[in-house]
């Protein structure tokens, strides 16, 4: 399953994160990282990006890179 996939409120599991390039290594720093526990809060007022919570802290991700990360849904 995609991140993208993940509706309002859900929580997931990350497996993995693909080849989204310079991102990857920003996205680990901030902890999204395999085994983590993601969920998804709301999108922007356009659709694009999409706010996510992992470890109490809210990140937007863009829907282009969420599509690249797996998760497994709790």
């Amino acid at each position: 399953m995609l991140l993208t996939e993940l509706k309002r409120g859900e929580q997931a599991k990350i497996i993995k994160i693909g080849d989204i390039g310079e991102l990857k290594k920003r996205l680990i720093d901030m902890g999204v990282t395999s085994g983590e526990i993601i969920s998804f809060k709301r999108n922007a007022p356009l659709g694009d990006p999409k706010q996510y919570v992992i470890r109490n802290t809210n990140i937007a991700i863009r829907k282009k890179d969420a599509k690249k990360i797996i998760i497994e849904k709790i």
